[in-house]
């Protein structure tokens, strides 16, 4: 959002500016704004005629009575409802109040609406992204509205409000885009309104344009943005780990941009360079494996807490260089199996957790969890999900394939488990002689004997013309192939044996793209069977077919699956709750300190 003033809405509020409806603007016009809704809208299926229900209805935009002045009932007025559920259109003239366009999303932040009519024809842009196309009025003529915030009996906008623009053309995406964070020019000779709403202090709002259609305010509070915890703004976190590459270096970035918003400032430091450091952020990277280098970021940063991911000798030796901080020892994922997990705990964690650390820090992880109770009864522990951005990371409209695409994201390496990916793809292949594999790989982190084994392999299953390998991909085009997995009729397919947290799994659900899974611990807070996706049990390859094969074909199963999925990651890996549960972890260790 661009400003950090802003109109707060209770239920009860409206704005009305001195044109009220926009008669002159017909059929083609863009309506745009930054909406923070704080209550769930009505849902209405979409029509074209007759009058849907208005109660609970939480209209920004409110759609004004068409025929008003002149009694013209050809002519609707346009108005757009707005809760954490997603965004409807309504238009609205004499016995006719319908929703020509029905989207439903997760909305928990300050989000960019933007609906732009062509011709009588409603689109949705959600944060500069085209999300949908509605249904085209029946009436003869459709123009905006210019009351904001709800009206009487028809319902009220509660949540918060900012930077309206109304123009009388269609805007592109392009444009949307590009001009979203930005404050625009208030000559341009399109723009009919334009509400900064930087007020503060007035009962009018002000159209910033020659128009001068200012807006009176009648209940809506003035509201000034401040950072949400200022206390944290000294705060300085240290995040270290081998590589940066694979879930970890997405998670970092995740991280990096929910407890930036909470004014904690996030570094990074890496024993290795790796290929996740073409994903850009903007914070300071380290890559380091000499002590005195080390020891020389850890003093100059005036690190708060630092977190170790994995390294027990790393987490030794920074308490050994006299670090006083809050000490995290995190684990995000743990070896190829849970006897594994266990006997790592036991045999080679155990002392140096104990003896060096204030805490411990991990998933929700069914064997996870489990393992730190059993081996780490008396260690300070703290369990939460971890995070990720759907505004920046999210559906994109692509070029449709005509041939499904079955997906894998992984290394080369046993855990991983490519072999049985590529049974599955060969039996699948038998049936359907038009399917396509791609495979998203690391190829610096295999070893020549596992990549000669992976040619064997494909060679033995005659795959050669059936599949495609995409190496070191960088994570924002990752977006762009999941989405073109998922339109193309196909799915994303997990084979690994044990996962921590499964990153690629959640990013394809964000991306409309199905996922067919091993039943392993670390998807589990993603998928249930047959709802966010598909499940088989670990080497079951005739299980899997069978999965997969009704992912392919299932049609009505499958959109189910995709629409839920996405839902349900919006709804339950915020970054808005990760920074919360950050912030209470620091804020009870620093109370156990105090106590001590």
């Amino acid at each position: 959002m661009i400003r950090n003033v802003f109109l707060k809405f209770d239920g009860n509020d409206t704005i009305t500016t001195q044109e009220k409806l926009f008669k002159s603007t017909q059929n083609t016009f863009t309506i745009e704004f930054w909406a923070k809704p704080e209550s769930t809208r009505e849902v209405d299926r979409e029509s074209r005629k007759g009058i849907s229900r208005t109660i609970s209805q939480r209209f920004a935009v409110t759609p004004v009575f068409g025929a008003i002045g002149d009694g013209n009932s050809s002519r609707a007025g346009v108005g757009i409802s707005v809760g954490i559920n997603g965004v409807s259109v309504y238009e609205h003239t004499t016995d006719y109040l319908v929703a020509t366009l029905v989207f439903d999303t997760i909305i928990n932040d300050w989000t960019h609406i933007a609906v732009v009519y062509i011709n009588k024809k409603p689109i949705l842009y959600i944060n500069g992204k085209l999300v949908k196309k509605g249904l085209i009025s029946r009436k003869k003529i459709v123009v905006p509205s210019g009351i904001f915030g709800g009206l009487e009996p028809y319902g009220f906008y509660i949540g918060s409000l900012s930077e309206i623009r109304v123009w009388n053309t269609a805007r592109t995406e392009f444009q949307i885009q590009d001009n979203k964070n930005k404050e625009i020019s208030c000559n341009e000779d399109s723009l009919l309104g334009y509400w900064k709403m930087d007020e503060g202090a007035e009962a009018i709002i002000h159209d910033s344009t020659n128009n001068n259609n200012d807006g009176i305010i009648e209940g809506a509070k003035w509201n000034i943005s401040k950072s949400e915890n200022p206390s944290n703004q000294s705060i300085n976190v240290l995040f270290t780990f081998f590589v940066p590459s694979g879930g970890v270096e997405t998670l970092n970035r995740q991280r990096f941009y929910a407890l930036e918003r909470k004014g904690i400032k996030c570094d990074f430091l890496y024993l290795q360079s790796g290929t996740g450091l073409q994903n850009k952020i903007d914070t300071s990277i380290f890559i380091t494996s000499k002590d005195n280098e080390i020891k020389d970021i850890i003093e100059k940063g005036n690190y708060k807490a630092i977190i170790v991911g994995s390294d027990l000798l790393l987490l030794k030796k920074i308490r050994n260089f006299g670090y006083q901080g809050y000490l995290i020892y995190e684990i995000q994922g743990l070896g190829f199996n849970k006897e594994y997990a266990n006997d790592f705990l036991k045999n080679h964690a155990y002392p140096i957790v104990n003896d060096y650390c204030d805490a411990i820090l991990y998933p929700q992880t069914p064997h996870l969890i489990e393992a730190f109770k059993n081996y780490f009864p008396n260690k300070k522990k703290f369990c939460f999900h971890n995070c990720f951005n759907t505004k920046d990371f999210n559906y994109q409209v692509m070029p449709k394939r005509n041939n499904p695409i079955i997906g894998w994201v992984g290394r080369l390496e046993e855990n991983k488990n490519w072999k049985d990916f590529l049974s599955i793809g060969s039996r699948l292949i038998k049936e359907n002689p038009s399917i396509q594999l791609w495979m998203f790989e690391d190829n610096t982190l295999s070893t020549p004997g596992e990549r000669l084994a992976f040619e064997q392999k494909v060679q033995e299953l005659h795959l050669n013309n059936h599949l495609e390998v995409y190496a070191n991909q960088p994570h924002s085009k990752m977006a762009e192939y999941f989405s073109i997995i998922g339109d193309s009729g196909g799915f994303l397919c997990s084979t690994s044996k044990v996962e921590g947290f499964g990153y690629a799994v959640l990013e394809a659900m964000v991306c409309r793209c199905p996922v067919l899974s091993t039943d392993s611990d670390g998807v589990r807070s993603f998928i249930t069977h047959n709802v966010t996706g598909k499940f088989f049990e670990l080497g079951n390859i005739d299980q899997a077919v069978q999965e997969g094969r009704e992912l392919l074909s299932n049609i009505t199963l499958r959109e189910e699956i995709k629409r839920k999925a996405e839902e349900h990651i919006k709804m339950h890996f915020s970054p808005v709750k990760y920074g919360e549960n950050f912030l209470n972890m620091i804020h009870n260790l620093r109370s156990i300190k105090k106590q001590n």
